[in-house]
This record gives structure tokens, C-alpha cells and sequence, in this order.
């Protein structure tokens, strides 16, 4: 399976009903809204370049979501996220 697969797989993962939810909690949030754009345009795009580098900050986007926001408070959804995230940062850059 190849690279930009593996990313749109993994970026399926995530919650676009959860996310719009907190989203209204913090309708201030780039990071949120950046994960909610990138994740619709690398599972619209078929050009592996942009999979790639959109599949790279998401991880980022991610992570950061979860631990420098604090938006995020049951640790089985912090696991989930940050699952993803790594899951985007193998078929990326690798992970960090």
C-alpha cells in the first residue's frame, strides 16, 4: 500500500463531528480549524505531494491539539489522537 493510502487511512480516523464540537467550544482555535481543512483536502486531493505535506502538518496539528490546548480531557481520547498522529508521522517524515 502506498504512502498517500496509508495517510488518507489514517486521516479517516479522525472525528470530524468531535472536532466541529470542540470547535465550538473554541471557535477561536487555528489549530482546529487547520486539522478540519487539511483533513478534507488530503482525502479530496489525489496529488501525492500535497497528501504528503498536508499528511505532515496534520500529525503536528494533532499533537499539538492535544497536548498544548487543553482542549482535550479523558486520556482515552487524547490516546486516540495522538494515536493518529503518530500513525500520520509514520508515513510521513517518520515518527518524532
Amino acid at each position: 500500500m502506498n504512502k498517500s493510502l496509508q495517510i488518507k487511512q489514517a486521516t479517516t480516523k479522525i472525528d470530524i463531528d468531535k472536532l466541529s464540537d470542540y470547535l465550538k467550544e473554541h471557535p477561536q482555535s487555528k489549530t482546529l480549524k487547520k486539522i478540519i481543512r487539511n483533513r478534507k483536502v488530503i482525502l479530496d486531493s489525489n496529488n501525492e505531494e500535497e497528501i504528503f505535506n498536508l499528511g505532515t502538518n496534520l500529525a503536528y496539528y494533532l499533537d499539538t491539539f492535544v497536548n498544548k490546548t487543553g482542549y482535550v480531557k479523558e486520556e482515552t481520547e487524547k490516546k486516540h489522537w495522538l494515536e493518529t498522529s503518530r500513525k500520520l508521522f509514520e508515513n510521513t517524515i517518520g515518527v518524532k
